[in-house]
């Protein structure tokens, strides 16, 4: 991403953020969703169960000689009216007496329900071929309280319905909203540092002032930049020694700009950085050298988006006058 502009990896950064976000509260809101679906489905079950176990139809096919008989047909029809994909009857030693498909009644149930057996109803989620399923298993129990059969009442769940109870929906929505008034935010606030960065990106803004500050070290006359206002704003160390800057105290960006009033200068030489005007190699006195100065304007040059741009103040550049007899 070199060269690329900040708010461009902003917006990336904030785009990943999204995501990421939006699939840990979508996984989130999946996982409650469906244990919330499995425990309400599970409590359904367990009332239907309990129901068909509690028919006093039911405790009396349970001890004729054919319960198939009696029971096939009915709890086909409740299956069909309690939207159940599965009712099951069978006996104690778990043999179906009734099943949704007719060609498996008479063989044994391969779980066997046998907690059921001891009186106990209880609600269980199986891992069928396609999707779990929920079942309740309930205990027929007869007036003597002796167990004569098992109900078992089972639903596979519903994936979409899981997904549209995790409001999985409502969430990609958030999070798409989310993405389009970031973008806009984003593209805003790139005008914005495009405008004040003249286009530059991150990397080309630290390799310009690294240049900037290596040449300014480097030449051996004093070179400083005032703006429009008449602060100091930019200066190297020579400029600093002969216009008798203060050194610069804590850190860089809490440091204060000197204003040209407040640097003992000549009035001359104050009136000069202060008016902006075009000079050359003019020559102003102080009490212990000559300096020579020159001024220009400093003007950027055009931004690429934009055209050319206003002057930001003078460049200044001073040096002594190394024919000036010493004034110390």
């Amino acid at each position: 991403m070199y060269g690329s502009s900040i708010t461009r990896r902003l917006f990336v950064a904030h785009c990943v953020f999204l995501a990421v976000l939006t699939v840990l509260v979508s996984t989130a809101a999946l996982v409650d969703a469906r244990e919330r679906s499995y425990t309400v489905t599970a409590e359904r079950m367990l009332s239907v169960a309990v129901a068909i176990a509690d028919n006093p139809l039911v405790v009396t096919a349970a001890q004729s000689a054919d319960p198939t008989a009696a029971l096939q047909a009915y709890t086909v029809s409740v299956s069909a009216n309690a939207d159940v994909d599965s009712i099951s009857i069978m006996s104690p030693g778990g043999v179906r007496w009734t099943h949704p498909d007719p060609a498996k009644i008479g063989q044994k149930d391969p779980d066997q329900a046998v907690r059921a057996i001891t009186g106990a109803a209880y609600t269980e989620v199986t891992s069928g071929a396609g999707a779990p399923s929920v079942r309740a298993v309930v205990p027929i129990v007869d007036p003597e309280d002796d167990v004569v059969g098992i109900v078992t009442a089972g639903i596979s769940t519903n994936t979409t319905q899981t997904v549209l109870d995790a409001r999985l929906p409502a969430i990609l929505i958030l999070a798409l909203t989310l993405l389009l008034a970031g973008t806009v935010g984003f593209w805003l606030l790139d005008r914005f540092l495009r405008r004040a960065t003249l286009g530059w990106g991150a990397e080309e803004l630290a390799r310009n002032y690294l240049l900037t500050d290596s040449v300014l070290r480097s030449v051996r006359e004093g070179l400083a930049l005032i703006d429009r206002s008449g602060t100091v704003v930019l200066y190297n160390d020579q400029a600093a020694r002969l216009l008798g800057i203060p050194a610069r105290t804590g850190s860089r960006n809490g440091a204060t700009a000197p204003a040209v009033t407040d640097l003992d200068l000549p009035p001359a030489l104050t009136e000069l950085l202060q008016s902006g005007r075009p000079a050359q190699d003019e020559l102003y006195p102080t009490p212990t050298r000559v300096l020579v100065v020159s001024q220009t304007p400093a003007q950027p040059a055009p931004s690429r988006g934009r055209g050319r741009a206003e002057s930001m103040g003078t460049v200044v550049t001073v040096r002594e006058n190394p024919g000036a007899p010493s004034r110390g």
